[in-house]
């Protein structure tokens, strides 16, 4: 019965990016992104809720080999959920794990935590606790944080009915597991953005001034062009 209603019930919110730098930083060009979050059934206000997160790197552009996958980055969610009239509370356990492609791994990078979050359209705010045990060293690889907290905000000012200019900030702050050392980075990210009610559009240019998150993702001082897609 409950598998019935949770066709009947089924909510969800998705979204894909493609970013191109605008050289190559490192080792990395280009990052593209899919994932979403679905919301299985609930009872008045609450449900389970599971979600993930696929996002690809990309470098290597010599002569014909253009955008060649050289990193793949896996985010699994699960947990319970509790709608507002403006927005969702969120209680998840989340697992990333980082990972090479078509190569050994050679360095683990991967974590647990729990992470509390409130999301509405366009305002998203978490913090998150990592579990980390020096007895269970396996459920914590490649990173020091021990606290966390995310937030995203998009400001828009409209042109028509359905099109604008709009400006996204992302930032994220980390504590280290013995709270002596912090990581941070900020994205900028404006353009133009195409919208409705299910999802909207855009086509960005974007900026990270500083990003020292302590993990071999980090592409700071690099500008990239950017095309979002985002369904509710």
């Amino acid at each position: 019965m409950l598998f019935i209603l949770s066709f009947v019930y089924m909510r969800h919110e998705s979204w894909a990016s493609f970013s191109k730098f605008s050289y190559k930083y490192r080792d990395k060009s280009a990052v593209g992104d899919i994932g979403g979050y679905m919301k299985l059934f609930k009872w008045g206000d609450y449900g389970p809720v599971v979600g993930g997160d696929f996002i690809v790197w990309l470098g290597y552009d010599v002569g014909p080999i253009q955008l060649d996958p050289i990193y793949a980055d896996y985010y699994v969610w699960f947990g319970a959920f509790k709608e507002t009239d403006r927005g969702t509370f969120y209680l998840l356990i989340e697992h990333p794990c980082f990972h090479y492609i078509d190569k050994l791994d050679t360095l683990p990078l991967y974590w647990n935590a729990f992470r509390f979050m409130y999301r509405e359209r366009d305002l998203e705010i978490s913090v998150a606790q990592y579990i980390y045990d020096e007895r269970y060293k396996f459920l914590s690889q490649g990173t020091d944080w021990g606290t966390d907290v995310k937030a995203f905000k998009r400001f828009r000012k409209p042109l028509r009915d359905s099109v604008g200019l709009f400006l996204d900030v992302r930032t994220f702050v980390a504590l280290s597991r013995n709270y002596r050392k912090v990581y941070a980075s900020l994205s900028l990210e404006g353009g133009l953005e195409f919208r409705n009610e299910k999802g909207d559009f855009t086509v960005a240019l974007g900026y990270r001034p500083y990003e020292r998150t302590g993990i071999i993702r980090d592409a700071e001082g690099v500008p990239y062009v950017s095309l979002r897609v985002r369904g509710f």
